[in-house]
């Protein structure tokens, strides 16, 4: 037992597992389906709890995100301990992103310092650990294309893109 807990939960653009500690969450991951949310924590699920009582504040917040609330996300604390400082950096860059709005990864690494680490600022979205609430849908190639996600494919990418800009104001 190592103190950690976690909960799977079912949204509409798929299902998430919650992993927190004592400092907060710790990871979140969004795939199509529990099997492949749970795979994908791997073994920092080992030892962990499920209490789903431990995430009542993470899923109403993800709940009022899904309904139209999208500054609902921005209350969910984060653990980035065990994160270099310009992961944390682009991280953070990327949650300052209004929703429904898109930035460029040359964009999010001058955000994050680093004008010229466009591939670190890649690297920092491909290694999100925190899928929907560090909103790396948000962020796309300079081309203008999508690029990558790995919280569930394109069509999710996509998806959560145009939930944003439909969202009631």
């Amino acid at each position: 037992m190592n103190g950690d807990r976690y909960h799977l939960v079912e949204l509409p653009m798929g299902w998430m597992v919650l992993l927190a500690g004592t400092d907060g969450l710790k990871r979140a991951s969004l795939k199509p389906t529990p099997q492949e949310a749970v795979e994908d924590l791997g073994t920092d699920l080992d030892g962990a709890e499920d209490d789903p009582d431990a995430f009542t504040k993470v899923v109403e917040c993800l709940h009022r995100y899904v309904d139209g609330d999208m500054a609902a996300l921005d209350e969910i604390d984060l653990d980035f301990s065990r994160v270099t400082p310009f992961f944390s950096a682009a991280w953070n860059a990327c949650r300052s992103i209004p929703p429904g709005e898109t930035r460029s990864y040359s964009w999010l690494a001058a955000e994050a310092g680093s004008p010229l680490a466009m591939r670190a600022a890649g690297q920092a979205m491909a290694r999100n650990r925190f899928s929907l609430i560090i909103p790396c849908h948000r962020v796309i190639a300079s081309d203008g294309g999508l690029g990558g996600y790995g919280g569930g494919g394109l069509g999710v990418k996509a998806r959560l893109l145009q939930m944003e800009l439909d969202r009631p104001d």
